[in-house]
């Protein structure tokens, strides 16, 4: 279909490919496997490693703080911390649905829906201020 407006072809969210669908249901499925495979085995290392100490005490000393630089946050991977990983873990958690917005935004600009397009664009603006702006002030 093409608008009336000669602004390019317009297209109804039905009319968009499935595999366009399937794409970004994969992306979330992928990021939340992984991430929550991340997330599980650094538990589980915890755990291990110190079977008795009380999650109340890990938690309001929250470990991850430190993670956060990237560089501290690779150093941390290599030496096969798991405080690391699960920083590591919420990292891949928190991007993916940035990646899936990333994603339907690319498809809606590609198949010719505007809309939607800038609507996930204005989703993509607002994520990166809550994680670039707003996530530094709540440390």
């Amino acid at each position: 279909m093409t608008s009336s407006s000669g602004a390019g072809p317009t297209v109804s969210p039905g009319d968009l490919p499935a595999s366009v669908y399937r794409l970004m249901a994969n992306v979330l499925r992928v990021g939340l496997v992984v991430a929550l495979g991340i997330l599980t085995a650094a538990i589980a290392v915890l755990i291990g490693r110190s079977p008795w100490s009380s999650s109340e005490g890990w938690i309001s000393t929250n470990p991850l703080v430190r993670y956060l630089d990237p560089r501290v946050l690779g150093a941390g991977l290599a030496a096969g911390t798991p405080e690391a990983y699960l920083t590591l873990g919420v990292y891949a958690l928190v991007a993916t649905p940035v990646v899936r917005v990333v994603t339907g935004m690319y498809a809606f600009f590609r198949h010719g829906e505007r809309r939607m397009g800038v609507l996930a664009t204005a989703v993509f603006a607002v994520l990166l201020v809550g994680i670039f702006v707003v996530g530094p002030l709540v440390r």
